[in-house]
């Protein structure tokens, strides 16, 4: 039986992160399976996309999930030891992450997060990057690109080679494809979820006693949809 993390709440929220709505804590529980009315469970948990996603331009098909965050978002960080297990233990439904980059200041974690994927790193480092964002924020502060190039010493990248590669024209492109995407989905804000490329879920509608329970059977059921 397997036990999800109580994903503790952060103290500091950096303004603009989500649209007001906070990311509830997920209490322990675990993960059941799929029955014959697993559509069901969906019912209002969702907010239906005006313009679905381009499936083929992601390179995806269904069941898929496409995630959008921010480095500096604190719900995305309190709510990522939930989204690993998903992923663990769905391996069957893709999962695609995109760095959300609707402003400037989104931008350069969204360049950060493109160039440690061009130079082999995002797996190895991904959650160090994230933290080093959490830790910051008890400074009130965001971390220096020299603080996030150290990160990645142990690879042989010096900032140099990550400033490079978040200048780069490929990187560029991708910056906008996640720009277009994220105004596609008229999104307000990160972490947003959205399942098969038009089920957007609805975070407030979630079960607060069984976050983590309610959490995994809808996008499952969405993915049925």
């Amino acid at each position: 039986m397997k036990k999800y993390l109580l994903i503790a709440s952060l103290g500091l929220a950096l303004l603009g992160c989500d649209n007001g709505t906070q990311v509830p804590k997920p209490e322990p529980g675990k993960q059941t399976s799929l029955t014959e009315t697993a559509v069901d469970i969906a019912q209002d948990k969702y907010t239906l996309l005006n313009t679905p996603l381009p499936t083929d331009e992601l390179g995806a098909s269904a069941p898929y999930v496409v995630e959008f965050f921010w480095f500096g978002c604190p719900h995305c960080y309190s709510l990522e030891p939930l989204v690993k297990a998903f992923r663990q233990d769905n391996q069957d439904i893709q999962f695609i992450t995109i760095p959300a980059a609707p402003n400037q200041r989104w931008e350069i974690e969204a360049r950060i997060y493109y160039a440690m994927e061009a130079l082999g790193v995002k797996e190895s480092h991904y959650d160090r990057v994230f933290k080093i964002y959490a830790d910051k924020r008890n400074e009130k502060r965001y971390p220096t690109l020299d603080e996030v190039a150290d990160l990645f010493s142990d690879a042989g990248i010096t900032r140099e080679a990550l400033e490079q590669q978040m200048n780069s024209q490929e990187v560029s492109i991708l910056i906008e494809r996640s720009r277009r995407l994220f105004d596609q989905a008229e999104l307000t804000g990160v972490p947003a979820l959205i399942i098969n490329g038009k089920y957007q879920l609805d975070f407030a509608k979630l079960d607060g006693e069984q976050f983590a329970k309610d959490f995994m059977q809808t996008i499952r059921a969405l993915g049925e949809k």
